[in-house]
């Protein structure tokens, strides 16, 4: 039977990577009806042509259809894609802003700057749920939307919608990482576990030999050379300080003098970088379009963002069992977390969900951070949810990164006037 898979956010330029990975695997997804679904109605006609020629060209048997309401996108859809950006590349600049005048980093997940992208994307998710409750009761949502870990808490606890979050940051760890060390594997495992844009790995093996050990033999190479960033080389340190690879996203809190400071004296944040690529993106975009075989080779995310998504989507279409690294429930799959609080690791997929699969215990000298990182992202949740100003002053309060009531109080003063439309 044909599903229905509403996408929203459809005409970003993540897209046309997403339907290419859709394309590539259409065998599974026979007579499917993919309903883009986006409030930019101009890009999501772009993405809507280019879609549509990319599947004539193939010869696949999909069906592409362009919305720009929620009701008509997810009216009997089988799965809700979710890869949104409330208040855009704009909202994203001032969370990279803002944070970096107090002397905290400024970024879209972390720290303040991923509070202020919950307060904006919890709203939306919200109406969202209350939607498909309606008009797709069967539905289950699979979110791709930043930030992931707050997000799949507040959909876990606050609705009965089945939810499955995932991110690609892992896998891009390990390309960069493999990469940096100028290694093209036949065979990759990489597991890691902990929390969302928090984990550490539990098996890293490299055409059957230690990646560990691999990464420690070519550090110092890696760390003498130019044209590898900070941010990878921090990856390497850590990883030959903890014998683990972090997440990438762990120099946040292991350097942070360091990233504050390389993010103050860059001439512009990453948002504003972004910003002044999209444009060029969707000129490439018609162009494809105009074309009797489009070949898109510009956009944002690269394959490793629509690979994953229909990765996870072939595998609830199909109940095929396969393994992912999720975020879900924990149930009792890390033994020093509570069982509903939401980890990122290996699953086991279903129809119409995933189990966790049990792991050993993470070592103390990493769960620390960890559980203060969960706990604050369970609270940030509750306090957008019920719109609670005073818990959300204590949530953000209780963020590693800014452990300080007035200094809580002070950024969300901060941000009210410029994002208080996007809250809901």
């Amino acid at each position: 039977m044909a599903v229905k898979i509403a996408i929203i956010g459809g005409g970003s330029a993540y897209a046309p990577g997403l339907l290419g990975a859709f394309i590539h695997k259409a065998q599974d997804f026979d007579g499917a009806e993919l309903a883009l679904m986006d409030i930019a109605e101009t890009e999501l006609a772009i993405v809507h042509r280019l879609g549509q020629k990319m599947i004539e060209a193939a010869h696949v048997n999909l069906t592409l259809t362009a919305h720009t309401d929620y009701r008509s996108a997810l009216a009997d859809a089988d799965y809700v894609l979710t890869t949104f950006r409330q208040g855009g590349f704009e909202a994203r600049a001032q969370d990279e802003r803002i944070p970096l005048q107090y002397g905290i980093i400024g970024q879209e997940t972390i720290g303040p700057g991923g509070f202020f992208f919950a307060m904006r994307t919890i709203g939306v998710v919200r109406k969202l749920l209350a939607t498909i409750k309606e008009v797709a009761p069967r539905a289950v949502l699979v979110n791709y939307s930043n930030p992931t870990q707050i997000i799949a808490e507040a959909v876990t606890h606050f609705s009965d919608v089945p939810c499955i979050s995932i991110c690609d940051q892992s896998d891009d760890d390990q390309r960069k990482i493999l990469d940096a060390l100028n290694i093209t594997p036949q065979h990759v495992e990489f597991e890691s576990v902990g929390l969302n844009h928090a984990t550490w790995s539990t098996r890293f093996l490299v055409d059957g030999e230690d990646g560990i050990e691999l990464m420690l033999r070519g550090c110092e190479d890696v760390l003498a050379r130019d044209d590898i960033s900070n941010r990878l080389k921090r990856q390497f340190m850590m990883t030959r300080d903890f014998g683990r690879v972090p997440n990438s996203y762990m120099q946040y809190y292991y350097y942070r003098q360091e990233t504050v400071a390389e993010a103050q004296a860059a001439p512009k944040s990453r948002a504003q970088e972004i910003m002044d690529l999209i444009p060029s993106y969707y000129v490439h975009f018609e162009e494809q379009a105009a074309q009797d075989v489009p070949h898109v080779t510009h956009s944002r995310g690269g394959s490793i963002f629509g690979d994953m998504a229909v990765e996870v989507l072939r595998g609830l279409v199909q109940n095929n069992q396969s393994i992912h690294t999720l975020n879900i429930p924990n149930r009792a799959a890390l033994p020093d977390f509570a069982p509903d609080r939401v980890v990122e690791v290996p699953a086991r997929l279903e129809s119409r969900n995933a189990t966790p699969l049990a792991q050993h215990p993470l070592p103390h000298e990493v769960t620390g951070l960890l559980h203060m990182l969960a706990e604050y992202q369970w609270l940030s949740a509750k306090a957008i949810w019920e719109g609670d100003t005073r818990l959300k002053e204590l949530a953000l309060a209780s963020n590693p990164l800014v452990m300080s009531v007035p200094l809580a109080r002070k950024l969300l003063a901060e941000i009210e006037p410029l994002q208080k439309q996007y809250w809901g």
